[in-house]
């Protein structure tokens, strides 16, 4: 995965925080539609099959002899994998080779050669047609074969009807011409086949066009000031935007000087002949250099699940770079790979190539122990309650480390509560603290400080170690004062009457939501109670902060002596500051946690905060010119949906306050978890492209508060005279739009929290009788699910 993706990825994680449907008796024949519905689970027999896919394919081919598409096999046996791919074939006919979308979505061609001779031809034209993907001959994705239960292949196994809806689904995509079987696909047809892709980026459409197009307004807002012969005052937003932007553009400079602004640093580290003076030389690094200077455990200030009022220290360990199993092969690819690349790093630091070997091995040791040491994963969900630490107990842990003196020179109190994200690893980890493997932590310490700050040194360096992502000079300003570029931004395109409207809706949302808790019929009063007193609680926080949080550092001008390495180092140092503080303090729920210009909604559920930035308020998400049902589609779905994560899953254990607790009932919570069965159970399956599975209790949160986010706005749309149920349903799936190649598609699918976004679309709407009522949707379309299957929560 690009580095770029995978940090707006666990940028958007740090911020937001199976009972199967049952399926009915299969005694009599009939010809199934193109949705099977309650027979979903069932095996099918060949005829059965090819009933099914004659269905399927009209209005997409002409109408074959059904004689042609079950040619060569007993109609009455039960249909194989290999038998409804060619079933499916055989149906649709010929299939033109994939355009547009359609090729963009296409997987690799799969390797043919196992396939019998009698079935090569349509699956041949299934793979021309961008329909076939290497799991369907394989079972995983990577094309390794995966055996069957009794051994045999994937090929010969027996399917269900919800594996041939799949693959119909494959088709309704790749031809993409009618939204009653796939809308997603349909409405947004015309902008999926011609929008480009811009050279450098991983997809476009939707909140990627958007984002583009915000960094474009930044960046002539800062060219604006950078250019401006204006002589800003001292300290003022434009004086500290300009003096970032010239420094990082230094580039003379900054080559000239190589690592040498990191090296009194690093040459500290290795004077250390103690974990004491360790210490003292992290302490060093860290009150000039900020949080990342600290590679031995980094913390940033999290808000307690225990009590929301304050915050605590959540420390962090080396983290592993491989997987469990790349640990064990030490010949493998994967192995050498990230060993060298350590190597690299140390060779970079100074250390001869001998010691840069050695210390590579001792750290692999190190993280292969903390893999092996890994917390199992609660299959609850439940939120677990935390154990606190303190730089007393750190001492009893990993006595020689003597981390309370570390914690002290940092700047932190020595009463100070802290919490790990794994405590069975974090005890592992803490067992390396011994005098012996100072060395191994020096020089993870030396590597720290390299990648930590590699980014604002020279070009060679930024481009082989850094891992900022920082690209440009007005991607530099957009990370080291957003608070300043995000004042002028709002000042510039976010007008006072756009924030009064979103206002306006959170509101008619919120009492909504209130009237859908008081009807829920499976709900105990006292819990109700509850839920109700949690919403009333939500902190909604738009377009921008009530003060905004700005960079205290002094940016010093190139004239000054000042560099891009300098100014970074003090910002961040002035940073770990404000971190501190934040410890000492209590939480304040209205703190604006994103830039005012990201493109992005949020929940926080320990804070009970919902945040909308200044960003994501523009169109396609809300045009102020443009109807009430079509911003409802769009923004009043976004603003619903983080509504709905206070009472997702994970919500759910959050009270009114922020804090873990259970508020429930017992008999209520018992029904909930069904009923989030359930929508893991909806999702099963369902792909972003042809073998590209969603991973449905991955996405669950937000599944949930996908389908929340629509319940609510249809129930608006619901008291309004003559409401534009269309524009609403468009206005949802135009928001949606992504083009991505495959691989991109496959890794969102991989590491993404959310569904695939013709996932979002289509499973979601299709829970409404609104949306059936307002296409004609029927039994026998793609989009049709039966009533009984259709999932709600909130």
């Amino acid at each position: 995965m690009k580095l770029k993706r995978l940090k707006i990825f666990m940028a958007i994680l740090l911020v937001t925080a199976s009972l199967a449907g049952c399926a009915a008796p299969y005694t009599e024949k009939k010809v199934p539609q193109k949705n099977t519905g309650t027979v979903a689970a069932v095996s099918p027999d060949v005829g059965e099959l090819a009933d099914y896919f004659m269905k399927a394919s009209e209005g997409y081919a002409a109408s074959p002899e059904r004689s042609a598409v079950i040619e060569g096999m007993e109609e009455s046996d039960k249909a194989t994998r290999l038998q409804m791919l060619v079933l499916a074939s055989r149906a649709f006919g010929r299939l033109p080779a994939p355009k547009g979308n359609a090729k963009r979505i296409a997987p690799p061609a799969p390797d043919l050669k196992e396939v019998p001779d009698w079935a090569k031809e349509d699956l041949q034209n299934l793979s021309d047609g961008g329909i076939l993907a290497a799991s369907d001959l394989t079972g995983t994705s990577d094309g390794e074969e995966e055996e069957g239960a009794a051994g045999s292949s994937i090929l010969e196994e027996p399917v269900t009807m919800k594996d041939a809806e799949i693959i119909s689904a494959r088709f309704y995509a790749a031809f993409g011409t009618d939204l009653k079987d796939d809308f997603y696909t349909a409405v947004n047809q015309q902008q999926l086949n011609t929008i480009e892709i811009p050279e450098g980026e991983d997809m476009a459409g939707g909140s990627s066009s958007v984002t583009k197009h915000t960094d474009e307004q930044l960046k002539a807002l800062i060219l604006e000031i950078v250019n401006s012969e204006e002589d800003y005052k001292e300290g003022s937003p434009e004086q500290k935007i300009r003096t970032l932007y010239k420094n990082y553009e230094n580039m003379d400079s900054r080559d000239q000087a190589g690592i040498e602004p990191l090296q009194k640093y690093l040459d500290a580290v290795d004077r250390a002949a103690s974990f004491s003076e360790l210490n003292a030389a992290i302490a060093q690094s860290v009150l000039e250099l900020g949080n990342f200077a600290n590679g031995l455990i980094p913390g940033i200030p999290v808000t307690d699940t225990k009590d929301s009022s304050r915050k605590v220290l959540q420390l962090m360990t080396q983290v592993p770079g491989l997987t469990k199993e790349d640990y064990e092969k030490q010949d493998g690819d994967a192995y050498k790979e990230y060993r060298n690349s350590i190597i690299e790093q140390l060779l970079a630091v100074g250390e001869s190539r001998e010691k840069a070997e050695a210390h590579a091995d001792g750290i692999l040791k190190l993280e292969k122990d903390l893999v092996d040491h890994m917390q199992s994963q609660d299959a609850s969900g439940k939120i677990k309650e935390p154990k606190y630490y303190t730089p007393e107990t750190l001492d009893e842990m990993m006595p020689q480390a003597k981390l309370s003196q570390l914690v002290q020179s940092i700047g932190l109190s020595q009463d100070v509560k802290m919490i790990v994200f794994d405590d069975v690893q974090f005890a592992s980890y803490a067992k390396w603290f011994t005098e012996d493997n100072l060395e191994i932590f020096k020089a993870i310490e030396k590597m720290a400080l390299l990648t930590g700050y590699s980014s604002y040194l020279s070009s060679d360096l930024a481009e082989k170690f850094g891992t900022a992502g920082i690209s440009s000079a007005d991607i530099a300003v957009q990370n080291f004062l957003s608070d300043e570029l995000g004042q002028l931004y709002t000042q510039r395109y976010f007008p006072a009457e756009s924030k009064a409207e979103i206002e306006k809706m959170v509101t008619m949302l919120t009492d909504t939501f209130k009237d859908r808790i008081n009807r829920l019929d499976w709900m105990d009063a006292s819990s109700k109670k509850e839920a109700l007193k949690k919403l009333d609680s939500i902190t909604v926080l738009i377009g921008y902060p009530d003060e905004w949080n700005l960079n205290r550092a002094r940016f010093k001008g190139t004239e000054e002596g000042g560099s891009y390495f300098e100014n970074v180092a003090a910002s961040e140092a002035e940073k770990w500051k404000r971190q501190i503080e934040e410890l000492e303090k209590p939480v304040d729920p209205r703190r604006f946690p994103l830039a005012a210009y990201t493109v992005n909604a949020a929940a926080s559920r320990n804070t009970n905060t919902i945040i909308f930035p200044a960003g994501i308020l523009q169109a396609p998400f809300y045009d102020k010119t443009a109807s009430f049902e079509t911003n409802l589609g769009s923004i009043g779905s976004t603003i619903a949906h983080e509504i709905t994560h206070m009472f997702d899953d994970g919500g759910a254990q959050y009270d009114a306050k922020g804090n873990v607790r259970d508020w429930w009932t017992n008999e209520d919570y018992t029904h909930f978890e069904k009923l989030c069965s359930n929508v893991v159970e909806y999702y099963d399956g369902y792909e972003a492209a042809p073998g590209i599975k969603a991973n449905a209790q991955e996405n669950l949160s937000e599944n949930i508060a996908d389908i929340g986010g629509i319940a609510c706005g249809l129930e608006l749309l619901s008291k309004m005279e003559n409401p534009d149920y269309d524009a609403f349903f468009r206005s949802y799936a135009n928001q949606w739009l992504r083009a991505a190649d495959y691989s991109i598609l496959k890794e969102m699918a991989e590491s993404d929290i959310h569904a695939p976004n013709n996932l979002r679309c289509n499973r979601v709407l299709a829970n409404f009788q609104e949306f059936y009522d307002t296409y004609g949707i029927k039994e026998g379309d793609g989009m049709y699910v039966p009533k009984e299957e259709r999932v709600a929560i909130w």
